[in-house]
């Protein structure tokens, strides 16, 4: 079988292929064969029809099934022989074959970069105090107390920022009533016993009216008008403009817990002293986490720098871009934000996607090579140690949450990033740590 290897691009090569005239005889008369001994034909007994009529009655399939058996074999074989290590194989073209002529084809593909570590050890790190302050611990003890904050009837004043206003409501759009215009939305027509915290923005609902029950009291009545967006979910009212006749039958406010004895035991902890010191160390150990992290990076940042590794399997690049753009746009659904704005941002998005799956697929086989001479590897144990660890994130049941990820083939992605971790780790280990 000869073969010859083409340059074409960044570690893309296109393997041309001939295979010799007897080889693909040979692979013809097998397959003749078999379909000689299965095939029916009127007039014939299973496996006694002469050849002659097999090949003339399936002389196109006969051929197909000998290109379909040669085609990966040679290929193989061309890997083996030219010692090719391919990431993907992007095309198989110009194939050429006759039972009687050679076989001939071209396969495009990505190989693996040629490339060398530089020696990783004492890479230049510096190194930041952790500490954290008391005011921060006052922070998270304030964020406890709003989490169990309460809210309480209160009477003899007027609504403010803050509370939570008991409404009735009836609506008019355009001079009708709203059930004519939105009917399949009644909770847009008139609402009765509906709570709604003053200040609070409900783009998704009544856009604008929390912050006009500013000032209401208990029994007021007040006009309200509702200016409803172009793109607002319900299309019947997008881009109208209604007025809501409110009134308020009650009214609430936010009363924080007392920062005492009993406030700390309901969160866990025997005294006030007590709380503030697990709430110092939770801070100590994330402080802690993230030092490491930001000193993690900075090995990257070295790594990227140092290795000099410019030609990137282009295959890989792009789908890494193409899971950051995923992972970008999901995110700016989850935050609310529009396709529009979306849209608008397309363009840096793409730049952004580009430049930091170049950087990823370099850092992977940078690390990966690392890891193969270092022989890193990851046991089961560490694998169930990090599922375990996002199923306590997820709260759910450990099980479960590896039957997710079994289910979406996430498992290897999780060992892959595992062994990223660990030989990362090692760098660090073996870094040059001076204080900043």
């Amino acid at each position: 079988m000869k073969t010859t290897v083409e340059h074409v691009g960044p570690c893309r090569k296109v393997v041309k292929v001939e295979v010799p005239a007897e080889a693909v005889a040979s692979e013809y008369g097998q397959v003749l064969s078999e379909f000689a001994k299965y095939a029916r034909v009127p007039g014939f007994r299973s496996g006694k029809v002469p050849p002659a009529i097999i090949e003339r009655r399936f002389a196109k399939d006969i051929l197909e099934e000998t290109r379909e058996r040669l085609l990966p074999r040679c290929y193989q074989e061309a890997i083996r022989q030219e010692n090719l290590k391919p990431v993907s194989v992007v095309d198989v073209s110009d194939i050429q074959m006759d039972k009687q002529l050679p076989l001939t084809f071209k396969a495009t593909l990505d190989v693996e970069p040629d490339f060398q570590v530089p020696a990783c050890e004492g890479i230049p790190v510096k190194s930041r105090a952790v500490e954290v302050k008391e005011d921060e611990v006052d922070k998270v003890i304030a964020n406890i107390r709003e989490r169990q904050a309460r809210f309480e009837a209160v009477t003899g004043r007027p609504a403010g920022k803050g509370d939570v206003v008991e409404v009735d409501y009836t609506a008019v759009c355009e001079g009708k009533p709203m059930a004519e215009i939105a009917p399949e939305n009644p909770e847009l027509a008139a609402g009765k016993d509906f709570w709604v915290l003053v200040g609070d923005d409900m783009p998704l609902f009544l856009p604008g009216m929390p912050a006009k029950l500013d000032g209401m009291e208990i029994g007021g009545e007040r006009e309200i008008e509702i200016a409803f967006p172009p793109d607002y979910r319900v299309q019947a009212v997008a881009g109208k403009q209604a007025v809501y006749k409110v009134t308020a039958r009650g009214l609430r406010e936010r009363r924080l817990p007392e920062l005492d004895e009993a406030f700390a035991r309901s969160v866990g902890a025997d005294s006030i002293e007590d709380l503030r010191g697990k709430v110092r160390e939770n801070l100590l150990e994330a402080a802690r986490a993230g030092e490491k992290n930001r000193q993690r990076d900075e090995v990257v940042k070295w790594l990227l720098a140092a290795t000099d590794l410019k030609d990137l399997p282009q295959t890989l690049v792009e789908g890494e871009a193409r899971h950051i753009i995923q992972d970008v746009v999901q995110e700016n659904v989850r935050r609310g934000v529009g396709k529009e704005e979306i849209e608008a941002n397309r363009e840096d998005i793409f730049n952004r996607a580009a430049q930091s799956s170049t950087e990823r697929v370099k850092l992977n086989y940078i690390l990966g090579r690392v890891a193969d001479e270092r022989k890193i590897e990851i046991g089961d144990a560490d694998v169930e140690s990090r599922v375990a660890e996002m199923a306590g994130r997820y709260r759910m049941p450990p099980q479960k949450m590896k039957a997710e990820l079994e289910k979406r083939d996430a498992l290897r992605s999780l060992r892959g990033n595992l062994r990223m971790e660990k030989t990362l780790d090692a760098l660090l280990a073996e870094a040059n740590v001076t204080p900043e």
